[in-house]
C-alpha cells in the first residue's frame, strides 16, 4: 500500500505534539528527556492518538476485511456437517473415519493457534493475519482435489491450523479502534460469523447436488477475499509497532489513517489543524512507565 508522504522528523521514541506551527518544520520538538519546546507542547499515548483520529473509513474497512475471516471460519467449519455424509456416501466411509474429518479440522486449530497466536504476538499482526488467510484459502482449494480419504485428512489438518490464526484479525481490527467505540464494534464483527454460518447451507443447497467440490471452493471464497483485502487495505498495528520500539514505523500508519480520515473531514484537527502531515511523536511503553 502506497504510504502517504511525510516530511523528515527527528523521532526521538517521544511525544506527540498535535499544537505544534505547522508552518515551522525545521525546528519540530523532540523527547530526550528533554523540555518540548514550546510550552503549548503536550505529549500523549498511542492510545490517545488513536482516540483523537477517531472512528472513520479507515477502521470499517478493516471491520470488513478482519470480519470476512470470521466468516470463513463460519464457513470453513460448518461445511463438514455437509462434507462428511457426502463423502461418507460417496467414499464409503466408515463412522470413524467420518468422525475423523471433523476432528482432524479441531487438531490442525489447536496447534495454528498455538503457532500463528506467537507468530502474531512477535513479528506482527499482519503477517500473521495474512498467514492464515493465505493457509487457508489455499488449503480449502485444493480440498476440492483430494483424491482420498488420507489426502482429505491431511488438507483439512492445515485448513484448521489456518483457522487457528483467525483470533490475529480480530486482535488488528481492536488495535485500531478507539477505545471510545471498541465495544460496540467488537460485536460487529461477530455478525461476520453468523453470516458465514448462514451463507454455508446457501451453498450446500446449490450446489452439493452437482459437485461437492465446487461446494468445498465456494466456502473458501471469504477467505480469499479477506487476504486480499488484508494485502491492499490493512497495515501493521500501530500499537503493536510501538510495543516493539518500532516508532517511525508507527508514525507512518497513524499518518495514514489520519490520511485516509481527514481526506473527507477536513474540520478535525489531527494531528495538525492545517495539515495531517505535522510533527507526531510517540510514548514508548517503557517511557509511558517512566513518566507516570
Amino acid at each position: 500500500m502506497e504510504m502517504p508522504p511525510t516530511e523528515t522528523s527527528n523521532i526521538a521514541q517521544g511525544a506527540y505534539h498535535p499544537d505544534a506551527d505547522a508552518d515551522d518544520t525545521s525546528k519540530p520538538p523532540s523527547y530526550h528527556g528533554e523540555p518540548a519546546s514550546s510550552a503549548e507542547d503536550k505529549i500523549i499515548k498511542i492510545d490517545d492518538a488513536i482516540e483523537s483520529i477517531g472512528m472513520g473509513g479507515f477502521q470499517r474497512r478493516v471491520l470488513i476485511a478482519a470480519g470476512l475471516c470470521f466468516t470463513a471460519d463460519a464457513t470453513e467449519i460448518m461445511l463438514l456437517s455437509f462434507l462428511s455424509l457426502t463423502l461418507q456416501s460417496e467414499w464409503n466411509l466408515t463412522a470413524t473415519q467420518t468422525a475423523n474429518m471433523t476432528a482432524c479440522v479441531f487438531a490442525g486449530s489447536l496447534v495454528g493457534t498455538l503457532t500463528l497466536g506467537y507468530l502474531g504476538d512477535h513479528y506482527g499482526r499482519r503477517p500473521a493475519f495474512l498467514m492464515s488467510c493465505a493457509i487457508i484459502s489455499v488449503f480449502g482449494v485444493l480440498t476440492a482435489f483430494a483424491t482420498g480419504y488420507e489426502s482429505l485428512l491431511g488438507i483439512r489438518f492445515m485448513v484448521g491450523f489456518g483457522v487457528g490464526g483467525l483470533t490475529v484479525p480480530f486482535d488488528i481490527f481492536a488495535e485500531f479502534l478507539p477505545t471510545t467505540h471498541r465495544g460496540k464494534h467488537l460485536l460487529v464483527i461477530e455478525y461476520f460469523w453468523t453470516m458465514g454460518s448462514l451463507m454455508t447451507p446457501l451453498f450446500a443447497y446449490l450446489t452439493l447436488e452437482t459437485s461437492w467440490r465446487f461446494f468445498v471452493i465456494l466456502c473458501a471464497v471469504p477467505c480469499i477475499i479477506s487476504g486480499l483485502m488484508g494485502m491492499c487495505l490493512v497495515p501493521e498495528s500501530p500499537r503493536w509497532l510501538i510495543s516493539v520500539g518500532r516508532d517511525e514505523q508507527a508514525l507512518k500508519v497513524v499518518r495514514l489513517v489520519s490520511f485516509i480520515f481527514f481526506s473527507k473531514k477536513k474540520n478535525r484537527s489531527f494531528p495538525l489543524q492545517r495539515s495531517p502531515f505535522g510533527s507526531f511523536y510517540f510514548v514508548t511503553g517503557r517511557q509511558q512507565k517512566r513518566m507516570g
